[in-house]
């Protein structure tokens, strides 16, 4: 099953160069994952997040129903979470911690084809134990 990853920035660039970086590191196996990076304000212009570019892209992707959201700060981890109330009908992940670390680690899960809940375990993996 198709996992949707959305990345999202206060800098677009930021989130982009995740987003490359991840396929960079291995390649995408588009038949698991796909990767949306999102950032800034008035088009990625400035710095800042958009929430309802979130929703955009969830109802962009409807026919995918697991999605993951990886957020570089607290106000848009707090903006991917309101939305994630918003939606009903999938299974949506809002990870906390380390963006780059945590998104990896998810992403090779998941391009792997691993279940939604083994992706939540390490999308949440702690840098130090």
């Amino acid at each position: 099953m198709q996992k949707l990853f959305i990345i999202i920035s206060h800098y677009y660039q930021l989130a982009k160069t995740i987003k490359e970086y991840l396929i960079k590191m291995m390649d995408i196996d588009e038949n698991f994952i796909k990767i949306e990076a999102i950032g800034g304000i008035n088009s990625g212009q400035e710095i800042g997040t958009e929430p309802m570019e979130i929703l955009k892209i969830i109802e962009n992707n409807d026919h995918i129903n697991e999605i993951f959201i990886f957020s570089d700060l607290g106000s848009a981890t707090l903006a991917a979470s309101s939305i994630a109330l918003m939606v009903n009908n999938k299974k949506i992940h809002v990870s906390k911690g380390a963006i780059v670390e945590n998104c990896f680690a998810a992403y090779v899960l998941a391009n792997s084809g691993a279940e939604f809940q083994d992706v939540v375990n390490a999308s949440e993996e702690k840098l130090y134990k």
